[in-house]
């Protein structure tokens, strides 16, 4: 009965037979008081259903920063997938209006350094999209290779670099950052699904024990593995719900210094390391391993028009340690794997990995590993809210 007075209708709602059937399937008439109804009556007109909601569209970010893992010492509990931890450059695929462009995690554009990539992408016509992944270079056993990545950008030759793609924040016009982590892959995994491009691949989770994994990974000598928390969103910053485990101690450092080389070595003997810290660069150790004669002369080709009569350290090293070195300008930046950091804040068994053009001087620190109990979960309270990200100040 709706309404009152004179203005009362009545809604008659017949069943069309003894089944049991959702409201939408029933004829609803419309009659004033005091009329008759017969069976003739009711069934016109049916109602209409009400159409589904469209899903938002959503604005596609002109630049976009990737979501970024966290060094732990040891894998945590709880509902992790790990994968391969690439050893190449991060880069993020923007795809508006059929257009695609390849930025690196500082926002750099080197969509003219991958043109094939760019064209893959481009052909699977997707709509307003931000992709995430790695751009490596396999060796023969189709294990990456860092150094053959560098070679590969110094000669233009991007065919031999693969875009292993892991994460869609956006896909499609669909804002997927909330989405939990397993559904944004699933959706782009199916995305993928119609490349027939082998310079695009989807990164495949792992779903043995992740001790398992992680040991595996250092028997085929790569760099690590990413662990991802099950049921988290995208988030553009370093974030406890992607984690890294790496078989060996490796990180970027700032190239300070030289010195001269001995016997028959060309270029240069070994570079001086620094991070920064509050108050400025610090020491960090040389590395002198690692090196082949294209990569030192390569190396010391950009070093020489960064000569400097002083050094760039913030404490200056004792008589004997800056004894024969050429300081330079603070700018470039190699990744050096190592056994340890000693007591003083220096790598110890250093070997060099490659230069590094994707990632800013300014940027480079001592990374410190979290351990895992800091990495757990935390609890629901009562009323059930799910606290994700237990360390932001609501």
């Amino acid at each position: 009965l709706k309404g009152s007075g004179d203005k009362q209708q009545w809604l008659l709602i017949k069943e069309k037979d003894s089944q049991a059937r959702p409201v939408d399937d029933y004829d609803i008439v419309q009659a004033q008081p005091n009329s008759v109804l017969s069976d003739a009556s009711v069934g016109k007109p049916k109602a209409k259903a009400k159409p589904k909601p469209k899903k938002a569209v959503a604005t596609l970010p002109e630049q976009f920063s990737p979501q970024l893992a966290t060094l732990v010492d040891r894998a945590p509990e709880g509902d992790w997938h790990y994968e391969i931890k690439f050893d190449g450059y991060r880069m993020l695929a923007r795809i508006r209006d059929g257009e695609v462009r390849l930025f690196t995690r500082n926002g750099h554009d080197w969509t003219e350094r991958l043109p094939r990539q760019a064209k893959a992408l481009q052909a699977l016509k997707l709509k307003d999209s931000w992709l995430d992944g790695e751009v490596v270079s396999l060796n023969g056993d189709g294990l990456p290779d860092f150094q053959a990545l560098q070679n590969a950008f110094d000669i233009g030759r991007s065919l031999d670099i693969v875009y292993y793609l892991f994460d869609a924040p956006f896909l499609n016009g669909q804002d997927q950052r909330e989405a939990p982590v397993e559904d944004r892959r699933a959706a782009l995994k199916a995305a993928l699904a119609g490349s027939r491009s082998k310079l695009l691949r989807f990164s495949e989770a792992f779903t043995a024990h992740h001790r398992d994994i992680f040991e595996s990974a250092c028997d085929l000598a790569l760099e690590g593995v990413i662990g991802k928390r099950l049921g988290s969103p995208y988030v553009s910053s370093r974030s406890a719900d992607w984690i890294k485990l790496k078989c060996r101690l490796r990180q970027e450092f700032v190239i300070v210094g030289y010195t001269r080389p001995q016997g028959s070595r060309s270029g240069f003997g070994a570079l001086l390391l620094a991070v920064n810290d509050d108050s400025g660069l610090v020491y960090a150790g040389r590395v002198g391993t690692g090196f082949d004669q294209a990569s030192l002369k390569s190396i010391y080709a950009q070093l020489t028009p960064l000569e400097r009569g002083t050094s760039p350290l913030e404490k200056p090293l004792t008589s004997a340690q800056a004894r024969g070195v050429h300081w330079v300008q603070p700018t470039l930046v190699g990744e050096v794997q190592f056994a340890e950091w000693t007591r003083e804040g220096v790598v110890r068994q250093a070997a060099f990995v490659g230069m590094r053009t994707d990632k800013p001087a300014a940027q480079i620190i001592h990374e410190q590993p979290r351990t895992a109990k800091s990495m757990k979960t935390a609890k629901k309270p009562s009323g059930h809210v799910n606290i994700t990200h237990p360390d932001r100040v609501i």
